[in-house]
């Protein structure tokens, strides 16, 4: 997990009025990286299950994000970071969670889209913020937005609610000018993107040094 995209949970986390239980589908983090991976501290005193298909830190619970063991409508709150490319079926888990999520429940998600490939048990997708938007195409109100460089966003992040409702709008609101102060105005700029820049970085000299192999890979 990227530290903006932490911060944009956080933000989303401050702003919305999230509904129980707080479930995040694919919580498991590498021992070490609960500093940054751990998003319970903004969930404090709320009930939180954190799910991954291994056990490990984080986990609560196995489950399998495209066939979720939940009652239909049992969830409030849905999270999904980075998790939606590990799987060969993405929509199929946004079909799950809208069937598990409370009427009044929201999702909350963020995947890669300028990012080297990575993970467990391996990766298969990018999308953009408006395939991200066909995505949850059947939640009626939905916030979606891009973080780093216009024209190559280093992740999409986005905030959908099953049901619309004015106070929804209303939180929409607050949080886009929350993001846009964090990550938009010049004193706040570089702290935002400071994670996506380094990550950029270490690209750069890698292929400068050679450690990053340049050429046709075959599948």
């Amino acid at each position: 997990m990227r530290k903006a995209i932490n911060t944009c949970v956080r933000l989303c986390a401050e702003t919305f009025e999230l509904a129980l239980p707080v479930v995040e589908v694919g919580s498991y983090y590498l021992p070490g990286y609960d500093w940054l991976c751990d998003l319970r501290p903004y969930f404090a005193g709320r009930e939180y299950i954190g799910c991954d298909i291994r056990s490990g830190p984080g986990v609560d619970r196995i489950e399998d994000a495209q066939a979720l063991s939940f009652a239909n409508g049992s969830v409030g709150t849905l999270l999904s970071f980075e998790t939606l490319e590990h799987l060969p079926e993405p929509g199929r888990a946004l079909t799950e969670a809208h069937r598990v999520l409370r009427d009044d429940g929201v999702m909350v998600l963020s995947v890669p889209f300028n990012y080297r490939l990575h993970g467990f048990p391996t990766d298969y997708w990018r999308f953009s913020a408006s395939g991200v938007h066909v995505l949850l195409r059947s939640f009626a109100d939905k916030i979606i937005l891009a973080i780093g460089p216009r024209v190559k966003p280093a992740f999409i992040f986005g905030i959908a609610a099953k049901t619309a409702t004015q106070g929804f709008t209303e939180n929409k609101l607050r949080f886009r000018a929350r993001v846009e102060e964090t990550f938009g105005s010049k004193p706040s700029r570089i702290r935002g993107h400071a994670s996506v820049l380094k990550e950029r970085a270490r690209d750069l000299l890698g292929q400068i040094s050679g450690r990053a192999d340049l050429g046709v890979a075959f599948f």
